[in-house]
Formats: C-alpha cells, structure tokens, sequence
C-alpha cells in the first residue's frame, strides 16, 4: 500500500498480510465443510477404470467453496509473479502496491477463465463429453491443488524478509513437475489410453500450456513496465 517501506518485503504490506489471512480463513472454512470430498478427489486423479465417475456426488464441493479455491491460486501466483520480478530486479518502485496487486489478480482471473475457454473448445472437438467433463474437473482440481502446495512458500516469503532465489526456484519447479505428473497420469487413464499415447500427452499438454503461459509471462512484463511508469 501507499508508503510501504523500502526495501519492499512482504511482510510489511498490510494489504497482502489482510489478503493471506482471509485466505486463511476461508480454506479452513473449505477444510470443516469439504475436506473429506477433497481427499476423495485426490484419490480420483490416480484411477479411472474402477470408478467411471470419480467427480460424483461423494466428491463434490460447493461453487462458493470453489470460489475460495481458486481465490487462492489467484493471490498466489500474483505474490510468486511480483516476486520473481523482484528476483530479476524488474520492480523499480513499491509506492501503491495495491494497484500491483489489484492488476495481478485481475490478469490471473482472466488466465483461468482463458484457459476454461480454450480447454472447452479443443476438448468438445477431440473428446467425447464424458471425458471432456471428467478432464476438465481433473485439469482444474489440479490446479486448485497447487495452491495448497504453494502455501508454505507464500508463508516463508511473508515471514522471512529474503528467500534465496535458489530455493524459490527450486520450489515453484518441483511443484510445477508434480502437478504435471498428475495431469499426465489423468491424462493417459482418461483420453489417451492406447499404448504409444505418452507422444500425444505431451504434444497436447505443450500446445494448450506453453502458448497461454508465454502469452502470460509477456503479459505480466509489460505492466509491470506500465505501473513502473505511471504509478
């Protein structure tokens, strides 16, 4: 926020710490109200023969719940992006942060509702509506899944005033690698089946995310260069 001290460190920008604890607060409320559901869904990511429906009524979690979920993701990845900028020294000025914040979020929210659309048009061209349906709630549980494991990372850099750029990366890559793991093992036991499918996988997986995320990283450059400027 407006006279955030120099050197800029997380854990002195009070609209950041108010955002992380009302996150907090709202993924114990999803724990108490569907925590049981959400271990059944992460059991679900790993078989699909046994159950034809994994994402049925046992597993179900309800769209404010969702909201949460993905409320999280959103104000992670503003708070890992700003950092790795910080990390690259493209952050020139901390003044008004909450333009910063507020712009993030905001082009996090667009990428996932993007990426809801893009999935959608190639998966009701490729798929049968089953899977379409099974891949989608797969794809997007996944990614609501990596919020919880970018929460002990977010907590570090809001407590410690220097992670080492090292072990950010570290981190950020070891969870990309085991979110992959689990959207390829989804993928090979929903739509891609047959033997020589790993090819198909991949090629599937680099046309749908590579594009976005490169469109993304531009994105987040470019204003960050165009609230440096003006703000």
């Amino acid at each position: 926020m407006t006279g955030t001290p120099i050197p800029y460190f997380f854990g002195n920008d009070n609209l950041l710490l108010a955002l992380f604890l009302l996150n907090s607060l709202g993924i114990s409320y999803v724990f108490i109200l569907n925590g049981g559901n959400i271990l059944q869904r992460i059991k679900s990511l790993f078989y699909f023969s046994q159950n034809s429906k994994p994402y049925n009524n046992q597993t179900h979690i309800n769209h404010f719940c969702n909201i949460i979920l993905y409320s999280q993701v959103i104000l992670f990845y503003s708070v890992l992006a700003f950092a790795q900028l910080e990390y690259n020294h493209g952050v020139k000025s901390t003044n008004n942060t909450y333009i910063f914040w507020g712009v993030y979020m905001l082009l996090f929210t667009t990428l996932i509702f993007a990426k809801r659309v893009i999935y959608d048009i190639a998966n009701t061209i490729l798929f049968t509506t089953q899977q379409k349906q099974e891949w989608r709630n797969s794809y997007f549980f996944t990614m609501q899944l990596s919020g919880f494991m970018l929460y002990p990372l977010v907590l570090s850099m809001l407590i410690v005033p220097h992670i080492p750029h090292l072990t950010y990366s570290i981190y950020i890559t070891t969870t990309a690698l085991i979110c992959l793991l689990m959207l390829i093992s989804r993928c090979k036991k929903l739509i891609f089946m047959q033997k020589n499918g790993f090819l198909h996988i991949i090629l599937y997986l680099c046309a749908l995310e590579i594009l976005p995320i490169a469109v993304l990283i531009k994105a987040i450059n470019e204003l960050n260069d165009f609230l440096t400027i003006n703000f």
